[in-house]
């Protein structure tokens, strides 16, 4: 709850603090105390519209008040200033609003159940060997077809690189 006091160190005077903070979703209490006779304050921010609704208002004080801003759920981290008027603006007090990215939660431990071990997968060189054979003639067709220019080596080098392609597909679903 942020503090303003009214009237504490003469007519129309005003005390706020420098900075408050808030978190998205909630609401900036201000709790405005009034130490004299009643008065009318004006509360106004300019440039608030990304955190809140609240541009302006006016109050009347007689005695201890209560006044919240809502700050938008959805408020980026950021900062905006609010004027505090009083004596038809012979007096003006600001003070800055820092909105800070609400903290995360803290996640519980989640017990993971004991899973049994898997055994060690040795590598699959030797079943990728086809494949990799596939790829080599694939690529040695295709280079006879740049320098001879045989429309059957370019096909032969594209069914050969496809067949590596199937074959390796097969062997990593089984």
């Amino acid at each position: 709850m942020t503090e303003i006091h009214l009237n504490r160190r003469g007519i129309n005077s005003i005390e706020v603090p420098a900075e408050v903070e808030a978190t998205p979703g909630s609401d900036l209490v201000l709790w405005i105390v009034n130490h004299g006779s009643p008065l009318h304050i004006t509360l106004a921010s300019s440039n608030s519209s990304a955190f809140t609704g609240f541009f302006h208002e006016n109050l009347y004080v007689g005695g201890p008040e209560e006044f919240a801003i809502p700050i938008r759920e959805n408020a980026y981290p950021g900062t905006f200033n609010v004027e505090v008027i009083a004596g038809y603006g012979a007096r003006k007090a600001e003070f800055r609003v820092v909105v800070r990215e609400r903290a995360a939660p803290e996640p519980e431990p989640v017990e993971v159940p004991a899973a049994p071990a898997v055994p060690a997968r040795s590598l699959r060189w030797r079943s990728s060997a086809p494949a990799l054979l596939l790829a080599a003639a694939a690529l040695i067709l295709y280079g006879l077809w740049l320098v001879y220019r045989v429309d059957l080596l370019n096909a032969a080098s594209f069914a050969a690189l496809l067949l590596g392609v199937i074959l390796a597909w097969l062997r990593q679903r089984s």
